[in-house]
């Protein structure tokens, strides 16, 4: 998926999809963070100079990474199990 913020409008959304499995949302959400990741590379080197942009993209990177801590803690745990 090349921009899954066109897809999903949050990540919270992403998560509670039930068109996909626990593994593909991970690797949506990986691809995500990598492109906010981008940006925010992009906003250090002044590549960008809107804050609130730059403040959207911190908040969602940071919303993103929490998603993904709990469905690796979630495959971590299912993978202990079985």
């Amino acid at each position: 998926m090349k921009n899954p913020a066109s897809v999903f409008a949050t990540p919270e959304a992403l998560s509670e999809s039930r068109e996909l499995t626990v593994e593909q949302k991970r690797t949506v959400l990986l691809q995500w963070k990598d492109q906010l990741q981008q940006l925010q590379a992009a906003d250090d080197e002044g590549m960008r100079q809107n804050d609130a942009a730059a403040s959207t993209t911190d908040d969602v990177l940071g919303r993103v990474a929490s998603i993904l801590s709990r469905i690796d803690a979630d495959l971590k745990r299912a993978s202990n199990s079985g």
